[in-house]
């Protein structure tokens, strides 16, 4: 009876033990699963309007696809009542789409390219309780975790909404149902030839360390 008592016991310490192992390992999954906030990489551009009077396509100085500098000449027009007309790219970047073709007849609201800028973004929604660890112009590093080779670039928050975007419904065991506001924040980083618009981005809360 003594050997069986003491197998019961030996048991019953070897299920607890292990049922608490896996409830500390449950809580870890489960907290660096909250930790990590994912958005959609996304791109800012800007459509180029012809603003002058009436006129022609004289040159087109850029192509889909090509590079372009803050400043550059990108379409000079022949315009009938104000002569030669420069339009600029906006920014750095790269032109995403061409309108328009040497010799078009333009006038005033026609669109003749589309610009896309050197920089992406993703939208993340923090929660109030989480919010504090983020600053604006803090760097964070933002994982991209389904590429072929998981890729991390380095990013800075740009913004941070001074008010709730929306309270999110949490269950509370001790409280029943409760509302949890979330903060929408801009996190910003360089382009590069690895990343595209549409990609998931994800980044980390339990790596900030600041």
């Amino acid at each position: 009876m003594k050997i069986k008592a003491g197998l019961y016991i030996g048991i019953a310490m070897v299920v607890i033990i292990g049922g608490s192992l896996l409830t500390v390992k449950g809580k870890d999954a489960v907290s660096q699963a909250e930790s990590r906030k994912q958005g959609i990489l996304e791109s800012e551009q800007t459509t180029l309007y012809y603003q002058n009077s009436p006129g022609t396509i004289a040159e087109v100085g850029a192509s889909t696809g090509d590079s372009v500098k803050e400043g550059e000449v990108l379409f000079k027009v022949k315009s009938a009542g104000e002569g030669d007309v420069d339009v600029l790219a906006p920014y750095d970047g790269l032109v995403d789409r061409v309108a328009v073709s040497k010799g078009d007849q333009v006038q005033g609201g026609v669109s003749l390219a589309v610009v896309q800028k050197n920089t992406y973004y993703t939208d993340l929604y923090i929660q109030e309780s989480e919010i504090q660890q983020l600053a604006v112009n803090q760097s964070i590093d933002v994982h991209f975790p389904y590429l072929d080779q998981p890729t991390q670039v380095k990013g800075s928050v740009t913004s941070i909404s001074t008010a709730p975007q929306f309270a999110n419904l949490r269950m509370s065991r001790e409280k029943g149902q409760a509302d949890l506001s979330m903060f929408l924040v801009r996190i910003s980083m360089d382009s590069n030839t690895e990343l595209l618009p549409g990609m998931t981005a994800e980044v980390k809360l339990d790596e900030i360390t600041d």
